[in-house]
């Protein structure tokens, strides 16, 4: 039983690093924002772009914290998220899901659901909400993505795993993010001002 386990988890592990790599070309090379002809009038990405985009962030954040190495993490992010999150700083953030050992690798086989539909929030945000239907922890995740060099990239991001049995849908993301400093990625969304960890203006 343990050497299945352990050769499924290095299974996982060999289509975590292939997809990452694939996600990452794919990104630097398209998941470019579509623009109406009005400029600034921005689109949704297709299904297939969105859920593209949630892998990549999610599966460099759980790379991230298996290694402690957060530079690949930062540099898919908006420079404003750079510009408030060095490295560092992020390894500090995300202290305590690193120490728990916690690996959502499996989300590569699962597609992500989305508890509403993708929106563009007032200040032209793409804000994507759902979880993974992963066992026994599924994957819940709230992601902020803003328009840079014609590209969708990161800007905010909470992530948290919770056992099946307990879990709700996500509430409903009603409250404007506010500029918040960096703080736990184990967040409520009541609390948005203090938990969100995301850029600065």
């Amino acid at each position: 039983m343990t050497y299945e386990r352990s050769s499924e988890r290095e299974r996982i592990r060999r289509v975590v690093r292939l997809i990452m790599s694939a996600l990452i070309a794919f990104l630097l090379t398209g998941v470019a924002v579509a623009e109406e002809k009005t400029p600034r009038r921005l689109m949704v990405p297709s299904d297939e772009a969105l859920a593209i985009m949630i892998k990549t962030v999610l599966i460099a954040y759980n790379d991230a914290n298996l290694t402690g190495n957060y530079t690949v993490l930062r540099d898919l992010a908006s420079p404003s998220f750079r510009e408030s999150n060095s490295s560092a700083s992020l390894a500090e953030i995300f202290k305590d899901m690193r120490q728990k050992k916690i690996d959502i690798a499996p989300i590569v086989l699962f597609q992500p659901k989305l508890v509403q539909k993708p929106r563009i929030d007032e200040d032209g945000d793409l804000i994507l909400e759902g979880f993974f239907d992963t066992r026994p922890e599924r994957v819940e995740f709230f992601l902020v993505y803003r328009a840079a060099g014609g590209l969708w990239q990161l800007f905010a991001l909470r992530v948290t795993t919770k056992r099946v049995e307990d879990a709700i849908a996500v509430p409903s993301a009603g409250t404007p993010l506010p500029q918040a400093k960096p703080a736990t990625q184990e967040s409520t969304l009541e609390k948005p001002k203090q938990k969100t960890t995301k850029g600065g203006n």
